[in-house]
């Protein structure tokens, strides 16, 4: 059997690679090859001016598939803190400003420095849009709940997972391996609903 070609809107070569693994693994016995930006040629700009992770994710996916015609997936995703009224959110990757030297854990430490442990509740989220053709698309999400901390642990993972305490596991994020993480994460939560959807599409090339 051969594998199924989709474009995942991603110019990231880890990413695409933590996303097809998590993909695959929950296609019972069907395959995808994931394909992503640079192999398909695709250097236009994407303005992602949603104002959701989902409406960001339909933009990516749609341009890409405008321009190619093919399967497009994208992923959009983010932290949202509770006592902060869900920021950063759509904004988690420029959430850092110059005061912050552009780190967003910093500033986001900063804002919660007098907030109790008990009100520092916060959970990732993760959007992804997929584009079949013209007149099919869906939409899937994944959330995982956590507890921001009181300083950066771990040195693991990217982005705000050194303040992100997942309680069940005892650990931060940065503090999981990739295979921890890649069994309860929002990314991998999403992706495992994306894999029960896109199976419904993909037809077996003998």
């Amino acid at each position: 059997m051969k594998k199924t070609k989709i474009i995942f809107a991603s110019g990231n070569p880890g990413k695409i690679k933590e996303m097809g693994y998590l993909i695959n693994k929950n296609l019972n016995g069907f395959e995808t090859e994931l394909l992503g930006l640079k192999d398909v040629g695709f250097t236009d700009e994407i303005i992602e001016n949603g104002g959701t992770f989902e409406e960001n994710a339909e933009i990516k996916a749609r341009a890409v598939f405008d321009k190619t015609g093919m399967i497009c997936f994208a992923d959009d995703s983010g932290l949202c803190v509770d006592d902060l009224n869900g920021a950063p959110g759509i904004y988690s990757a420029r959430y850092g400003g110059k005061a912050d030297g552009g780190d967003g854990n910093a500033r986001l430490l900063r804002e919660l420095k007098d907030v109790p442990d008990n009100k520092r509740t916060a959970y990732f989220y993760c959007a992804i849009y997929c584009v079949i053709d013209k007149n099919t698309s869906f939409c899937v999400s994944g959330k995982c709940s956590g507890i921001i901390t009181r300083e950066k642990t771990g040195e693991g993972g990217f982005g705000y997972d050194p303040v992100f305490y997942y309680p069940p596991g005892k650990k931060t994020f940065a503090e999981m391996t990739d295979e921890e993480k890649n069994k309860i994460s929002h990314r991998a939560i999403a992706a495992e609903q994306f894999a029960k959807e896109i199976v419904k599409y993909m037809i077996e090339i003998k």
